[in-house]
């Protein structure tokens, strides 16, 4: 059978139509795998909803996420500033130091709230945080620890004057110290305090729990990443249904959670029953109330006058516009 010379060609032109489709699809989907994110975190499993929302594809296709699990603050620091990942972890009190010290980033996601997993054990003799004064008291300095003790303190008219101290590097020597029976009180987090009171070493005095916005976590993003308005709002939508799925079935949340920083379910459960994931109605609430600007303020005061940072800082810079946007505007 013979085809005419027209026929000919349209079925080249629909030929090369096609190829150049595949060609254009392909080059599409190139595109969207290179939007690789890369997460800096520690191993706690307020920070890794993430992990989640990957696993049940709620970043859509053109968001692939990479978490690099850096406990030290150090490592963590020197990976954020050279761009070796885009997002880093902080506890807002402590990125009131980081901020001032000159980490240049801006706050864009409250991911978790310290709900019973930081506190203070005391010996059976204290019953109130008044009869704190003229004790010596085991923290860690210039972490979550030191401003929850502060807050603590400051609801009973003391100071860290009105205490003997003992400063340890780690929460977790906090601990040590209080059980080998060397101060009469320590802030630490779990499972050390679960520790002390099944042991009957001591007893629980008051935890993050008994005060509400005072720990807590966000995701602090670099320069380049706060410049692309789009992929901020993609993120927090895809980081939010993966809150919202983690509540709804927080035990396949915490198996995946587990195998994602390599622990045993069972501490992931432990540390998830210590934290409140923060939701869009949370993160709605601190973002338009101004309440992170307080906390900020508060802590970067206290850090000052400890002697900790030396550099003034507003917080208005910290604070990415998108994500201010993105909570002011209904979405």
């Amino acid at each position: 059978m013979k085809y005419k010379k027209s026929s000919i060609i349209i079925i080249a032109i629909v030929v090369i139509a096609l190829i150049t489709t595949v060609i254009y699809v392909s080059f599409q989907r190139q595109d969207i795998q290179q939007t690789n994110i890369k997460i800096g975190i520690v191993t706690w499993p307020g920070f890794c909803s993430a992990m989640v929302g990957q696993e049940k594809g709620f970043f859509g296709d053109n968001i692939k996420i990479e978490h690099k699990i850096l406990d030290d603050s150090e490592a963590r620091h020197a990976a954020f500033q050279s761009g070796t990942v885009d997002i880093m972890i902080s506890s807002l009190d402590v990125f009131a130091q980081e901020y001032a010290q000159g980490l240049k980033g801006e706050v864009f996601l409250v991911t978790d709230e310290s709900w019973g997993s930081d506190g203070m054990v005391v010996k059976e003799d204290i019953n109130t945080a008044a009869e704190l004064k003229g004790k010596n008291i085991a923290y860690a300095r210039a972490t979550p620890s030191q401003f929850l003790l502060y807050k603590v303190l400051f609801e009973q008219g003391l100071t860290f004057e009105s205490i003997k101290q003992t400063v340890v590097n780690d929460p977790s020597l906090a601990a040590q110290a209080f059980l080998g029976g060397s101060v009469d009180a320590a802030v630490t987090w779990e499972p050390f305090l679960s520790e002390v009171k099944e042991r009957k070493k001591g007893k629980i005095l008051v935890t993050s729990a008994d005060f509400p916005d005072v720990i807590i976590d966000v995701l602090v993003c670099n320069e380049k990443f706060a410049q692309n308005p789009e992929l901020i709002k993609e993120f927090i939508t895809g980081w939010l249904k993966s809150v919202d799925y983690i509540k709804q079935h927080p035990e396949e949340a915490s198996q995946i959670i587990a195998k994602g920083l390599n622990v045993k379910d069972e501490d992931i459960t432990g540390m998830m029953a210590g934290l409140k994931f923060a939701d869009k109605q949370t993160n709605d609430r601190l973002f338009k109330t101004k309440k992170l600007d307080e906390v900020f303020e508060s802590a970067f005061n206290f850090w000052k006058s400890q002697g900790i940072i030396e550099k003034n800082a507003k917080f208005k810079n910290a604070i990415n516009k998108t994500a201010i946007e993105y909570f002011n505007s209904g979405n």
